[in-house]
């Protein structure tokens, strides 16, 4: 129960970035450049807390550390180009879909068995996505707004 909780609130959550980043950049309130930096500014005093309340060091150097950073850095950026051009929920819809497939994916390639449920759910985000992103007059998503998402 408590697991499912952490879920819903963490959809919640991106579900409200998605809306924030949206109304701030088509209002002509910020940049996406600004909206990234303010994510990341926003997450890393997130997560400092998090760690000085657990009394964790915060591991600033290791394995995999660059490559965690620019992976962030492309995702931020491209997330917050996206809201130029897309509806939150579009845009929601997408970096959903994309990220399930994502996840799948990565366990499938590390040999992982995928569950019946693994398997529905990648097939409505893939299913979703087709529809969403189909060319011609069925799909309703900007192409560089949408590839920027993904």
């Amino acid at each position: 129960m408590r697991l499912t909780f952490i879920i819903i609130l963490t959809m919640i959550a991106f579900a409200a970035n998605s809306l924030l980043n949206r109304a701030a950049i088509e209002g002509g309130w910020i940049d996406p450049a600004e909206f990234a930096a303010i994510r990341v500014l926003a997450g890393a005093v997130t997560l400092c807390l998090i760690l000085m309340l657990r009394r964790t060091p915060l591991p600033l150097l290791g394995p995999g550390r660059l490559a965690g950073v620019a992976g962030l850095s492309v995702y931020m950026i491209g997330f917050s180009a996206a809201y130029t051009t897309l509806d939150a929920g579009l845009g929601a819809l997408i970096l959903f879909g994309t990220v399930q497939i994502g996840m799948f994916s990565w366990s499938a390639l590390r040999g992982v068995p995928p569950t019946r449920y693994a398997l529905l759910g990648a097939g409505i985000a893939f299913a979703g996505l087709c529809l969403a992103l189909w060319p011609g007059p069925g799909g309703v998503a900007e192409p560089v707004g949408a590839a920027f998402m993904v």
